[in-house]
């Protein structure tokens, strides 16, 4: 029987071209992936993970720190799951992962990094994400819109940029009541939800990881200033970006602070 197979890897800065028998799922756990394909450039990184379809020459690097989950799954194997109509559909686009779907990533990540876990049990987690993303794709963006498409994957690009959402929808060539209606009916959220996960996420990932201050890091992540990255971090998750950090290092959980209740984000 054909099977899916789960790998942790860390991709280099030289550019590697290849083909391979078997669909790959990319899915970001730190850091970017730059890809070449079909005479287009696209990266995986941050909410935003990729399907390379078998059979297709791409070429890949990333030049900095990195990490992905990438897991191979024969066509066999996506008949067996029953989710080859998605792979067909899906192939070669950019793979949008809600907060759920990251959340998977990054425990499937934290299990078997350095070696660990079974086959068995890497393959239990390899099925559970496949099946995951392609239910999600069914229902989701995979069978949205283009131009719906179209937004997603220029929100992914410049969420670290100031960002309207006239600017998304500009770029989308829709008007932005058509564009909320879109994000609304096809995604259940809104523009400025997917532009906030976004920089969340990227501001956690240098928090944990680097030794940047919190202000830069917040400005790196298309934050106003260093409160408003503090008041979205506190709303969401009820911790500071201090505390994160400080349990980041020591391997311990932060401590949800208690108090009063935040506003809403402002220049987020």
């Amino acid at each position: 029987m054909a099977e899916v197979e789960l790998n942790i890897q860390r991709f280099s800065a030289e550019v590697v071209a290849h083909r391979h028998a078997h669909h790959q799922l990319v899915l970001p756990v730190e850091g970017a992936l730059s890809l070449s394909m079909d005479g287009r450039e696209l990266r995986a990184g941050g909410l935003s993970g990729m399907l390379v379809p078998s059979d297709v020459r791409h070429a890949f690097a990333a030049p900095d720190r990195n990490r992905f989950l990438v897991i191979d799954v024969p066509r066999a194997a996506a008949e067996q799951l029953g989710a080859a109509p998605w792979f067909e559909r899906a192939a070669g686009e950019p793979i949008a992962l809600d907060a759920a779907a990251a959340l998977l990533v990054r425990a499937a990540a934290d299990e078997l990094d350095d070696g660990g876990g079974s086959v068995a049990l890497r393959r239990q987690w390899a099925g559970l994400l496949v099946l995951t993303l392609a239910e999600r794709g069914e229902r989701g963006p995979r069978r949205a819109p283009e131009k719906l498409r179209r937004a997603l994957r220029f929100i992914d690009e410049h969420a670290h940029e100031p960002l309207t959402v006239a600017d998304v929808a500009a770029h989308a060539e829709l008007s932005p009541g058509h564009l909320h209606h879109l994000f609304r009916t096809v995604l259940g959220a809104t523009v400025q939800d997917r532009i906030a996960a976004l920089r969340l996420a990227r501001a956690t990932e240098l928090l944990s990881r680097t030794d940047l201050g919190i202000a830069e890091i917040a400005l790196r992540c298309g934050y106003a200033d260093q409160s408003c990255l503090t008041r979205s971090l506190r709303r969401r998750h009820g911790v500071t970006p201090a505390a994160l950090r400080r349990a980041a290092r020591s391997g311990r959980p932060a401590e949800p602070r208690r108090g009063r209740a935040l506003p809403r984000d402002e220049g987020a």
